[in-house]
């Protein structure tokens, strides 16, 4: 399906292998929500494990800690159900035989590193009303190529800020008038 084929290109497998790529699929959509994980973050991380033999759980786990809300609450059941199903994973990617970096250029072509976060879109939109649009232009600018690094534009890739969670426009958002 569209949507399979897409979860191969997030994950880095250019030739899905039926019923163990799904499981492995599946299995990270079973793991995620365990722990509250910025999924944009997540991709983006998981593009630059490396696949190297000579790595240890933490070097191998590293790229992933940063998308993570609460990554000292990364222990316990759900780090060893991380490393399982990172082993799964590294030995299905050196299968396809390519370059940790052919396999990182592949998975940052389809996962963005910024999109438009609720709390930057409201940001913006309250420093326009407020007669600056400096903000809104350059966030508009940034996810004009939503893929690129961009030196500089850091702060548009990074995770939700706590004060976030609970700022109406940031958090809940509504449809009434």
């Amino acid at each position: 399906t569209d949507w399979r084929r897409m979860m191969g290109d997030k994950l880095g497998i250019a030739d899905l292998d039926g019923e163990r790529d799904s499981e492995l699929i599946h299995d990270l959509l079973e793991l995620l929500p365990k722990l509250e994980t910025d999924m944009t973050l997540f991709f983006r991380g998981l593009a630059n494990v490396s696949t190297d033999d000579g790595l240890d759980d933490d070097a191998r786990v590293a790229p992933l800690l940063g998308a993570y809300y609460d990554p000292d609450a990364f222990n316990g059941d759900v780090r060893a159900e991380t490393d399982a199903w990172l082993d799964r994973y590294i030995a299905r990617v050196r299968k396809e035989g390519r370059t940790d970096a052919d396999r990182a250029e592949a998975m940052n072509a389809i996962n963005p590193l910024f999109v438009l976060r609720n709390y930057l879109a409201q940001l913006a939109i309250d420093e326009a009303d407020n007669g600056d649009p400096s903000l809104f232009l350059e966030l508009l600018d940034t996810l004009r190529t939503p893929y690129t690094e961009q030196p500089g534009r850091e702060r548009f890739a990074g995770k939700r800020p706590e004060w976030a969670r609970v700022r109406p426009g940031c958090s809940m958002l509504s449809c009434s008038s």
